[in-house]
């Protein structure tokens, strides 16, 4: 064991024991833990599942008496998805391409990206990276950082994917998209490519894009960068119709539309609903970024204060204080922990002399003279709502106020849904079936006026299931899958030993600079920098595990493999004939491990197994499980 980690396996254990010490022992059918007071259940074997394992090595670096040895190898031969991939909505299979990345495989990464999305560019720049917070680096140290790394192969992309593109025969059938946001242009990308269907996009606003041109400012997004993904769905031949109000969709369809999809976007904010909010100098978030992104001019006074604790709520903060601002702060009405906003945004916002006021939420605005008067209650947080977060309650005679020139209500986004377009509706958004379509034979809707306000790749995602179910409907397969890199078959490096290293800084432009002016705030990544970033990922699922091998003699069957475990491929088993004393010396090998008829797994991390237990086995909640 190395010496930086000695004494981690006896605090973490110490750590989980005395964390239970008010309940009572677990097992009572062994004399020897009648004294185990944690609730986990130790057991005396273990039991492996080669089919899960996905030879991420955190079991063996988790056991403190480093009883598990593991050995990986070549390139796994069955399918398991990596935890990062599948917490993508588009199901963008980060481990491949950050496996390229490692190997200085830019152009082919990006490749990878395209297979499932056509805007690896924005989603490089802005993407919320769900796929990060199931990274199971993260559960050694910090996740790989997976954006960055898009960014990095989007920023060195040679264009290699376009070689491999196909494009479908004309089908005859034309299909309308209201709407040239992220979710339409998605949907038009793979009707025209993949269905050779005809594409018309219709759009209120001058440029396409829709909220990420109007609601992302340009220091997180330079709009030229959004411009080359656009750009690539225009060399398709899709027409667009911009500063063109759509009143019915139905009407479109009797103009010679085969099928409609409406992907309006949720373009207006929600109101504070206290009272003085009507007041001119109170701004809603999107509101007030549109102007800006568009390049108008957009006065504001030197206090500010932005409602709110999303993404949103920081580019409006961020960009008033790039606008002049001189005291620019965020009320949110929970703590740090629940804001939804990226972490990185927040810090930035920090960075950049935004200031949080947390457990806090508005109550009243007034009116006085040139500036207005926000009175705020302190919050505390009760129990968890419906969205799994604590409950804001207010303290009652908290009051205080903050005097400012403008609020601006960042608090939520909602559709705009136009009196023609006559369909039912479900929380004030577009009401969908499984296959995305609406009330109205024909005609489908995708992104936030359907699911409201969401992410880009949700809306990516959302999109796609829409394209692959009016391909059905005007007689296609539905498929829109491509493959736009050939198979790898190259030797995946494999390590049996996982090395510490730390997540790679985010470059960030001076701070005097980035806040005087909306050019990109972010830098990017050199090779080595990325190589090493890459080099981070523990592979999950894309390794043959060639030998797990279990020292019985040290193993005191603890469990803290098993908590480690992301995939559950261990089993802590309840076969008392394999005790201590019959492993003393015994080294146990993968086939000895692999879960059968002989090992049978116990009710640890598989609760649905409880009642094939014997009776009088577990305590369950300190009940006696009879």
């Amino acid at each position: 064991m190395p010496f930086s980690r000695f004494g981690e396996g006896i605090t973490r254990g110490m750590a989980i024991t005395l964390s239970h010490l008010a309940k009572k022992p677990v097992t009572l059918r062994y004399p020897e833990e009648r004294l185990n007071v944690s609730r986990r259940i130790r057991g005396t074997e273990l039991g492996w599942s080669p089919d899960n394992c996905s030879g991420c090595l955190l079991c063996q670096d988790s056991c403190p008496h480093e009883c598990i040895q593991i050995e990986v190898s070549g390139n796994r031969s069955e399918e398991l998805p990596a935890p990062c991939t599948s917490a993508c909505p588009a199901n963008v299979d980060a481990a491949r391409y950050v496996s390229l990345l490692e190997e200085g495989k830019a152009s082919e990464a990006v490749a990878v990206v395209r297979e499932r999305i056509p805007f690896p560019v924005v989603c490089a720049y802005v993407c919320a990276h769900p796929c990060e917070s199931k990274c199971t680096r993260g559960d050694l140290d910090e996740p790989v950082a997976i954006r960055m790394l898009k960014r990095y192969a989007v920023d060195n992309d040679k264009g290699l994917w376009k070689s491999n593109a196909k494009n479908a025969t004309p089908s005859g059938k034309k299909v309308a998209i209201i709407g040239a946001g992220p979710a339409g242009l998605t949907a038009a990308y793979y009707l025209a490519r993949k269905g050779g269907h005809s594409i018309t996009v219709f759009d209120d606003l001058s440029q396409p894009g829709g909220m990420v041109r109007v609601g992302i400012p340009d220091y997180r997004l330079p709009k030229h960068l959004l411009d080359r993904d656009i750009d690539e769905i225009k060399q398709l031949g899709v027409i667009f119709k911009m500063n063109t109000y759509i009143e019915s969709p139905e009407q479109l369809i009797k103009d010679g539309f085969d099928a409609v999809l409406i992907s309006i976007g949720a373009h207006s904010s929600s109101r504070l609903k206290v009272p003085g909010d009507d007041d001119p100098r109170v701004l809603g978030g999107v509101e007030f970024l549109r102007p800006v992104n568009l390049g108008q001019k957009v006065e504001i006074g030197d206090r500010v204060v932005v409602v709110g604790g999303g993404n949103t709520a920081m580019d409006a903060a961020r960009t008033a204080v790039r606008l002049g601002a001189k005291d620019v702060s965020i009320v949110y009405r929970r703590s740090r922990a629940e804001m939804p906003a990226a972490h990185e945004e927040i810090e930035d916002a920090e960075t950049e002399g935004v200031k949080m006021r947390l457990l806090a939420n508005p109550s009243k605005i007034i009116s006085e003279n040139k500036s207005l008067k926000v009175e705020c209650l302190k919050m505390r947080l009760g129990p968890p709502d419906d969205s799994g977060r604590r409950r804001p309650e207010p303290i009652e005679g908290s009051e205080f106020i903050l005097e400012v020139d403008n609020v601006i209500a960042a608090i939520g986004q909602k559709p705009v849904i136009p009196e023609g377009f006559n369909f039912e509706q479900e929380w004030g958004n577009i009401k969908v079936g499984d296959d995305m379509q609406t009330s109205v034979s024909g005609v489908f809707s995708a992104g936030d006026c359907a699911t409201g306000a969401a992410t880009i790749i949700e809306g990516i995602a959302g999109a796609r299931r829409a394209a692959q179910s009016i391909d059905k409907y005007l007689g296609g397969t539905g498929d829109i899958s491509e493959s736009l890199v050939s198979d790898y078959n190259g030797q995946i490096t494999g390590k049996n030993t996982i090395f510490y290293s730390p997540r790679q800084p985010l470059p960030m432009v001076d701070i005097k600079t980035r806040t005087t002016t909306f050019h990109g705030a972010e830098l990017g990544w050199d090779e080595s920098t990325a190589k090493e970033e890459a080099s981070r990922c523990l592979k999950c699922g894309q390794l043959e595990v060639t030998r797990y091998r279990l020292d019985g003699g040290k193993c005191i069957y603890c469990g803290l493999c098993l908590e480690a475990c992301n995939f559950n491929a261990l089993f802590m088993g309840r076969g008392y004939e394999r005790t201590t004393y019959l492993l003393q010396e015994t080294i146990l090998e993968k086939e000895e491990l692999t879960v059968n008829k002989k090992i049978q797994p116990s009710a640890y991390h598989h609760p649905e197994m409880e009642n094939n237990l014997p009776a009088q086995t577990l305590l369950v909640e300190g009940k006696l499980k009879a």
